[in-house]
This record gives structure tokens, C-alpha cells and sequence, in this order.
């Protein structure tokens, strides 16, 4: 295949561009917030879960806290209505009976009352972990959604980039001939660069040197013949001088 040194430099900006992209796209898989927002996940998970025990926690105690005060308050209505009997009672067996069951549901009355006091201290206990839990699973929340927002800029500004260059980049392709540009994409799509220059002897595809009868025939070459990195097969585009 023939292209001028012209068509061929043009092959060296694509190349450029399309490192470039390459570069911007795995500079975007790579933002280091993502591996941050990666990294916290564990704690978040950690977080949630001390948060979701403390809230049981703390309901289960509130829980049974409502159920001793609902027990005081039925052993004050049974109190209050049997003091009501008792007033009005005009049998002393009846009296005595009620006078034996208010003794009893004042002892009930006050073990309740030493239960719930009891309960209150778990319950402030409880309290506190909850809220130390809420206060870490804020903040591991705030730091994600900080993440998350500096992510979404990154990735917004690095796609604009992108774009930009893609558009370059098809401007640039429309002025390479078709088969050298089906040529090039076909050896990129294969061997990860399309062309590369040589200069002096050494190939900018592999980085290395030729050898003196590769060197010797490339030389020999026209200007618009196509010739090719001998260690990768990737164009090679020779200056001026070669």
C-alpha cells in the first residue's frame, strides 16, 4: 500500500488522540474516589449494621418499658377502685379482703416501680449507643455522598474531554485516506497501536533499535511506501531526515 509522508504523518496525530482518549478513558475507570467509595463500603456496611442492633436495642427496651408502665397503671386503677370499695364497704370481711389485695398491689405497684427504674438506666444506656450509632452512620453518609458528588464531577469533566478529543479525532480521520485508515484501526484493534515514528534507528513501537539491514531496507523504501515496525508490525512513519 501507498500513502504520501503526508497521509502517513497523519497517522502519528491519530495515534497521539487516540492514546490520549485511551489514557482519559482509564483515567475515568480509575478516579480515586471511585476506589475510595469502594473502600468505604465495608464501613458503611459496618455502620449500618451497629446502627440497625442499637436502634433494636433501644426499641426492644423502650418496648418494655411501656409494658412495666402499663402494668403501673393498671395497678393504680385496680388501687384506686378498690379504695373506692373500701370506703363504702360496710362489711369488715369484705373490708379486710379489700385492705389484704390494695397491701398486695402496693407491693406489686412498687416492684413495678423498682423494674422501671431499672429499665430506665438500660434504656439511657441504650440511648447513648444509638446515638453515638446515628452519629458514625451520619458521618460515614456524609462522607459517601461527598465522594459520590466529587466522582460524578471527575467523570462529568474527564467524558467532556473525551468528547472533545473524539471529535478531534474524526475530523482528523476524515482526512486520512479510507484504506491506510482501515489499515491502521485494523493493526491497533490487533496489536494496540496503529503507528508509531522511527526515529533515527529505533522504532517507537517497540522501543528498540533496528537492525542494520532492517534499518538499510527501510531506507531504501520510497517515501510513499508503507513500511512496518520489524518487533511489532505497527506502521512506521519516517521524518524528514530518514
Amino acid at each position: 500500500m501507498k500513502a504520501s509522508p503526508r497521509q502517513q504523518r497523519l497517522l502519528l496525530d491519530l495515534q497521539q488522540l487516540d492514546h490520549t482518549i485511551a489514557q482519559l478513558r482509564r483515567k475515568r475507570v480509575s478516579l480515586p474516589e471511585r476506589a475510595e467509595l469502594e473502600g468505604l463500603a465495608g464501613e458503611i456496611a459496618e455502620a449500618r449494621g451497629r446502627f440497625m442492633a442499637a436502634q433494636r436495642d433501644l426499641d426492644a427496651q423502650n418496648a418494655e418499658i411501656a409494658r412495666v408502665e402499663a402494668d403501673i397503671t393498671m395497678v393504680r386503677q385496680r388501687r384506686e377502685r378498690d379504695e373506692q370499695l373500701l370506703s363504702a364497704s360496710t362489711s369488715s370481711k369484705e373490708a379486710q379482703a379489700l385492705q389484704g389485695e390494695l397491701d398486695t398491689l402496693a407491693r406489686r405497684k412498687g416492684e413495678l416501680e423498682d423494674r422501671e427504674l431499672e429499665l430506665m438506666e438500660v434504656q439511657e444506656r441504650a440511648q447513648a449507643d444509638f446515638s453515638e450509632a446515628e452519629r458514625l452512620l451520619a458521618g460515614v453518609d456524609e462522607r459517601r455522598a461527598a465522594l459520590e458528588t466529587s466522582l460524578e464531577a471527575s467523570e462529568q469533566r474527564l467524558d467532556r474531554e473525551i468528547a472533545s478529543q473524539t471529535v478531534e479525532r474524526a475530523g482528523l480521520a476524515a482526512e486520512i485516506q479510507r484504506d491506510l485508515l482501515e489499515l491502521y484501526e485494523e493493526l491497533r484493534g490487533r496489536i494496540g497501536i496503529g503507528a508509531a515514528r522511527l526515529r533515527g534507528n529505533v522504532s517507537e513501537a517497540s522501543n528498540m533499535a533496528l537492525a542494520p539491514a532492517e534499518l538499510s531496507d527501510i531506507r531504501a523504501a520510497a517515501p510513499d511506501e508503507l513500511v512496518f515496525c520489524p518487533g511489532t508490525g505497527a506502521i512506521l512513519v519516517r521524518g524528514e531526515s530518514e
